[in-house]
């Protein structure tokens, strides 16, 4: 087997994350975390994790 080098910037692994872990990483409030254990359960990739938490609006 070969592997073409032109496609190999195509696979990327998942990155599987636990919820919690995520919240505590990014500072997300309890209610925030809770939703989004609601929305995927207690692990998620972390690219779904970055698109489904909101965005903080900061007043700085």
């Amino acid at each position: 087997m070969t592997i073409d080098s032109a496609n190999t910037g195509e696979f990327r692994p998942r990155e599987i994350w636990s919820v919690q872990e995520f919240a505590r990483r990014y500072r997300l409030t309890k209610m925030e975390e809770s939703r989004l254990k609601m929305l995927h359960g207690p692990v998620a990739e972390l690219r779904d994790l970055m698109a489904g938490r909101e965005k903080s609006v900061s007043a700085w």
